[in-house]
Formats: C-alpha cells, structure tokens, sequence
C-alpha cells in the first residue's frame, strides 16, 4: 500500500483556491457560459481581432453592429422610396382613383354632348367650356377644387399609414426593424408625389380629350381675354400648382390623424370634415379678417390668374396660410407618432 503522503498533491488553481465546491462548480459554468458567448481570451487586446464584437482589423467596426444593431443592418436601406411606392401604386385605390380621375373630363363631356346647349346664367367657366380644350381644363380645375382634388389628396396621405395599422402589419415593419420617422418619411414623399401625379392626370386628360373634341383654340378667360397656346398653358401650370399647394393643408392634417387612428375612413373623413367646416365658416362675415386663415379662404385665389395682369397677392398669402397648417400638421405627426405605442 503506498504512502498517501507519497501521492503527488493537486495544486488548486487561483481562480479556484479557498471557493467552495458550489462555488468552483459555479465558477466553471461561468467558463462555459463565457466560451459560448465568445468572450475574447484572456490577454486579447480590444479590437485586436477580426472577430472580436464584429470589429475589423485596426479597431474600426463592421457598420451598425457597434451600435447595438444587427450585422449588416442600415436603417437607410430599409422602407426605401422605391419599395413604398411600388406598395402603393399597386394598391386598389390608387388604381381605382386614377381610373376615376380619368374618367372626370370624359363625364364633362358626355354631359355638354347631352345637354341642350343652353348655359345662359351658367357661371362663366361653364359657358367658356366648349370654347377649346385649355378651356375644358380650366373648367375641370374649377369643378374639382372645392371638394374633389382635397379629397383624392386626403386619401393619398390620409391612408397609407393607417391601413397598414388596418391589417396589423404596422408593428411588423416597426420590428423589421424600420424606424418610425423613416418609416413616415417614406410615406409622406410618396403620399405627395401621387397627388402631385393624380392632379397632373386629371388635367393632361382634360385637356386632350377638350382639344380632341373641341379643337386647339386659344384659352379664352372668363372676361373675354384670350391667350395663345403658350400663356394659356403656363397659366394653367401655375394654376394648378397653386391648388396642389393650396390642398396641402387638407393633405397634412389627414396624414395626422392617419398616424393616430387604425381606420383609413377616420382620416380621410377629418380631413373631409376640416373642408365643410372651414367652407362653412368661410362664410361667416363677422370673422372679418380671421377668415384669411381658414384653408378654404384662398381656394380660388387662382382665379386671378386668368386677367392681362395677374393678381398674385391672394396667391402668395393662401400659400403661405396652407403650407403653415401643412408644415404644423406634418410635425405633429411626426411628434405624436414617435411617442405612440403602436399595437396593430
């Protein structure tokens, strides 16, 4: 039998020396648990390896992952414009409110073919309709800025967002992960260029059809000034521009409230209400000068446009006045949205 006293001794480690058995045991988990995260070994210098928290050689990072993020994820790739606007042109309702727009000058059309001719007592650009195919444009432009050309813009920016909270796929693209002011930027800048688009077809296609129909004569204004193709078209441009920019208000509150309801028809329908409510006060002379800051007020500001001096002054403060509530409305979407716990 030999001499235990012969037996050569096991030297307990530093790590391990005066712990107990739970807590060597405890201590060796710990090892493992360590080695199966990958900690670097012992001696390694920070950023001195290729694979040490996703650095590269020389202490620089491999993009967002030292930020917490995914390897190889970047915000700006994701929900880019290009992805959201072919979402939304194959949508439904942008096909459906392009097809309708379209349709608009056909009606007009149909309904001057159908009539008897007589348009005495008529307004004067209900009279000055059939005079060419810039006249049924601008025509067109007057029969839709009250209340058509707010509401296609409404639905344009009204919608996008509240229909993905609509289907519950809201807080999935939250999670992919896409940031929520990119996630709104994206669908603001396509909300307005498919308006921008929308108001352009409606009137290319009214005034193809007016001068297929009714020829290519000079625009004729309503009091009796005619233009030749030329300023008859350059008006008509800014025109219309001016009711794009005129409807931003109505586009920017939709988009608000599109950031706060789940239902797309509450945000279509404020904005709606937001044009009655504003006509209707409109009408109220005791506002005296409070009324410059309805939207509605300058509505047909444009209208000044159509004399041998054109009036600008209406022009430059509707504008003004709709992109104030647009860029007010806009930020407290943006403001309201970032703070909002999205559930659907």
């Amino acid at each position: 039998m030999s001499d235990p006293s012969q037996q050569p001794s096991r030297q307990p480690s530093p790590r391990h020396e005066g712990a107990s058995p739970g807590a060597r045991h405890a201590s060796g988990g710990t090892d493992e648990l360590e080695h199966a995260l990958g900690s670097a070994p012992t001696g390694a210098e920070p950023g001195g390896g290729a694979d040490a928290a996703g650095a590269r050689p020389g202490g620089r990072r491999r993009g967002p992952a030292s930020a917490g993020g995914a390897q190889g994820y970047a915000p700006r790739r994701t929900l880019t414009l290009r992805a959201e606007a072919a979402r939304q042109v194959t949508r439904r309702r942008t096909v459906v409110t392009a097809v309708l727009l379209a349709l608009l000058p056909v009606l007009l059309v149909g309904a001057f073919a159908l009539g008897d001719g007589d348009t005495s007592g008529a307004p004067d650009f209900v009279q000055l309709a059939t005079e060419g195919g810039a006249n049924l444009a601008l025509f067109t432009l007057f029969v839709a800025t009250g209340f058509l050309i707010p509401l296609v813009v409404a639905l344009l920016c009204g919608d996008p967002l509240s229909s993905e909270a609509s289907w519950s796929s809201l807080r999935y693209l939250l999670v992919s992960p896409v940031p929520r002011r990119r996630l709104l930027r994206s669908k603001l800048v396509v909300a307005l260029v498919s308006s921008v688009i929308a108001v352009a077809e409606l009137m290319v296609v009214a005034y193809l059809l007016g001068t297929l129909v009714y020829g290519a004569d000079p625009l004729v204004s309503p009091g009796g000034d005619a233009f030749d193709l030329g300023e008859g078209l350059w008006r008509l441009g800014v025109a219309t521009a001016y009711v794009l920019v005129s409807t931003a208000a109505f586009g920017g509150f939709a988009f608000l409230v599109g950031t706060r309801s789940d239902a797309p028809l509450a945000a279509v329908g404020s904005a709606v209400l937001l044009v009655v409510i504003s006509t209707v006060l409109d009408q109220i002379q005791a506002l005296g000068d409070l009324r410059e800051a309805l939207p509605t007020h300058f509505q047909y500001a444009w209208v000044g446009l159509f004399q041998p001096d054109p009036a600008w002054d209406d022009l430059l403060t509707g504008s003004l006045w709709a992109l104030l509530w647009a860029v007010v409305a806009i930020r407290l979407a943006f403001w309201s949205f970032g703070r909002k716990d999205v559930l659907s």
